[in-house]
């Protein structure tokens, strides 16, 4: 509540600053009634400095008994966040365990934070929207690109015309006011037809949209879609967008003047205000899980800021996560199921046994084997799969292959001690690029010339193992020098413009064969594709994580998704070491109930999600002695803490410490604790303050609330 009018005020602000700092300002009678989630300009020391910060208003609070200083001025441009999504900003603090002021950051981009550079900044937006009164923008029209560079124009739509099927999904989501939806379509059923039509029917209801996608490369098709039906009125936010695009949308949002907001994981913290609907496509997808600081899962948060809305939430997907079925099988969620393809034609499979081209180089006295004695007697694509790509082009069709590996080839080994090449900062390989030309670790950045000779015994001769995207492309140019081939990987991806040329060639027939990594199965409607191979399918499945089948029965159905959309039927093919797994039957016949079933047996038999909640806790530095110390401290802190908490041993497990998967990252060495516990202890309640606050451990110590990588 705030204090009387005509005094000055006191009150708590999260200042982003380097580290992010939760601070008490004197507020001057002259701000008058200031409103929580006001963004304001505060003074800082910074050494001999007094510099200016952004800061965003939390609460008032009593006169401290201290000198504060006093706010400066209401950022120009900014409207005051709502209740909800404090609310929400507050929930996120609590769950993954961060400081409020380290979750503000997470808000707005730079350029928001940057007050060197506001004055430019300003001068840009005042040329873009105008103040028509105290809070209410306009767009001034010729300023404003009806299309983003590099996106795609789509004829205009008003209406959309669905089928029986996904009428009486429509008519279902129509009857809801609240809650989450989980929306299992099988691949091509057309689940953005009804997100399309939906969003229209939110919209009449002068509320807002927000859609989430799992990938960049998924964002040209969506955003053509989208803009067809909403115009001007959508919004897109991902990192493709050149910095200007992005500063315009992100304002545009801001100021209220986008009602349908569509964008990757960050698009969650968008200050979209009146939100009816929240859609979060492909739910099941890794890469809404973030491994910054903050470890937040989009998906998650998508439920819990439609909750604090008062709005529906869709979780799409042909392959939904195991916990989001098991939420549906509670009643937690409503459970919706799509089983009609638009396209009738039918989808075969084979699976091309790679063993048989293997060549092993085995020791009698050894049984064991080294990477270095095995190898394929041609290439590392199967001679079947030649044939079927040529078959395909000499029919005028697409083919699709996926490895999920970038690169060149995996790692090199010294042909003489076999010795690999690794990062010298952290403990993996490196992986080459740019023909076996380049090292690059993809952990730490990096990157030179391949080192000519052996750190072991000074040998200057190496075995390429393992294979990438950029092989595969180059082995497939060398076979069939016809085809016309590109690639799609992380390493092309270098701008909004660049991703959608690669697209719009594909679909426009200016490429035979698209090679990439497992992006190319999301999502994406190539209705000329009538062939998809996947490649070493058997790296996926055999990981060291718990996930790893289900990861593989997504990546293989949804591969199985991308043929025979259009007007033909389709071909999948997988080369593999492994046939017979029930991973793959299970994926390649689309038989996701009995899949569902025997992954919760195991779950449930091992204590993982969704029977529990994980907390990863990883220690880290560069003494690896004190990194040693350190985790064991914190294990010590925890079972003396859950003692004294009486929380019962069957409710919890810890795990560790133990040495990470990849034990070093940029001269960093890491040992990481697991908890498992009851969904019912709160991730707040684990952990004594003790341990946030010891001096030891500061800048050492991360958690990661519902971990989905143990590397």
């Amino acid at each position: 509540m705030a204090p009387e009018l005509g005094k000055t005020k006191f009150g708590k602000f999260g200042v982003v600053s380097a580290t992010g700092l939760l601070l008490t300002y004197a507020i001057p009678a002259s701000f008058k009634d200031l409103k929580e989630g006001t963004f304001c300009l505060v003074p800082m020391r910074s050494g001999k400095n007094v510099k200016n910060y952004v800061a965003l208003f939390l609460e008032y609070c009593a006169e401290p008994n201290f000198t504060c200083q006093h706010i400066i001025q209401q950022i120009p441009y900014t409207r005051i966040l709502s209740q909800h999504y404090i609310s929400f900003l507050h929930w996120i603090s609590e769950y993954y365990l961060h400081p409020l002021e380290k979750i503000i950051p997470l808000i707005a981009p730079q350029f928001l934070w940057n007050t060197e550079k506001h004055t430019s900044l300003f001068k840009r937006l005042n040329k873009h929207f105008k103040l028509l009164q105290s809070d209410e923008y306009c767009i001034v029209e010729n300023k404003y690109k009806e299309k983003l560079k590099g996106e795609i124009l789509y004829p205009k739509r008003d209406a959309i015309f669905l089928n029986n099927e996904q009428s009486a999904v429509y008519d279902n989501l129509t009857s809801l006011s609240e809650g989450v939806v989980l929306l299992h379509g099988v691949t091509g059923s057309g689940k953005t037809e009804i997100y399309l039509k939906y969003a229209q029917y939110i919209l009449s209801k002068q509320k807002s949209v927000l859609i989430l996608v799992p990938e960049i490369s998924l964002t040209p098709q969506m955003t053509s879609r989208f803009r067809a039906l909403f115009g001007t009125s959508l919004a897109i936010v991902h990192s493709g967008l050149t910095s200007l695009e992005y500063e315009m949308e992100w304002f545009k949002i801001h100021l209220g003047l986008a009602k349908v907001v569509l964008g990757v994981r960050t698009s969650i913290f968008s200050s979209l205000q009146n939100i009816g609907l929240i859609i979060v496509d492909e739910e099941h997808e890794s890469s809404y899980k973030s491994q910054d600081s903050v470890s937040y899962h989009a998906r998650d948060l998508a439920i819990v800021r439609a909750k604090k809305e008062n709005a529906v939430c869709i979780l799409g997907s042909a392959t939904p996560s195991i916990d989001s079925m098991y939420n549906a099988t509670l009643k937690k969620y409503h459970y919706i199921k799509l089983t009609e393809k638009y396209s009738k034609q039918k989808v075969d499979h084979f699976i091309i046994d790679s063993k048989k081209y293997l060549q092993i180089n085995k020791k009698k006295s050894n049984p064991y084997l080294k990477s270095s004695q095995v190898s394929f007697t041609d290439d590392v694509i199967c001679p079947e799969i030649y044939e079927f790509l040529n078959h395909k082009k000499s029919l005028n069709e697409q083919s699709i292959i996926i490895l999920n590996r970038r690169g060149y080839v995996n790692f090199a080994i010294c042909s003489q001690c076999a010795t690999p090449l690794k990062c010298p900062k952290c403990s993996v390989t490196t992986t080459l690029h740019q023909k076996g030309k380049i090292e690059i670790c993809h952990y730490c950045g990096f990157r030179e010339f391949i080192r000519k000779s052996c750190s072991t015994c000074h040998g200057n001769n190496f075995i390429f193992k393992g294979v990438g995207t950029q092989q595969i492309e180059s082995l497939i140019k060398e076979k069939i020098p016809d085809l016309k081939i590109a690639r799609l990987d992380r390493d092309v991806l270098t701008s909004n413009s660049k991703l959608t040329k690669i697209l719009d060639d594909f679909r426009t027939q200016k490429t035979d064969c698209l090679v990439g990594t497992q992006m190319l199965a999301k999502g994406h409607d190539f209705p000329l594709v009538t062939l998809v191979v996947v490649l070493h399918v058997e790296d996926a499945l055999f990981l060291p994580d718990f996930r790893s089948g289900e990861r593989t029965y997504q990546l293989l159905n949804q591969a199985m998704g991308r043929a025979a959309r259009g007007e033909k039927s389709g071909t999948v093919v997988l080369q593999s070491l492994i046939t017979g797994h029930p991973i793959i039957d299970f994926a390649l016949t689309n038989n996701s109930d009995k899949f569902f079933n025997r992954e919760l047996t195991l779950r449930k038999y091992g204590f993982h999600p969704p029977f529990s909640r994980q907390i990863l806790i990883e220690i880290s530095g560069k003494n690896k002695d004190k990194v040693d110390y350190l985790a064991n401290k914190v294990k010590i802190l925890l079972i003396h803490f859950w003692q004294e908490q009486k929380i019962e041993t069957n409710s919890i497990r810890l795990a560790g410490p133990y040495p990470a998967v990849i034990e070093k990252i940029n001269n960093s060495y890491r040992i990481q604790l697991c908890i498992s516990s009851i969904k019912e202890i709160h991730p707040f309640y684990l952990f004594p303050n003790t341990l946030f606050n010891d001096k030891e451990l500061i800048g050492h110590f991360k958690i990661d609330v519902d971990p989905i990588s143990f590397l």
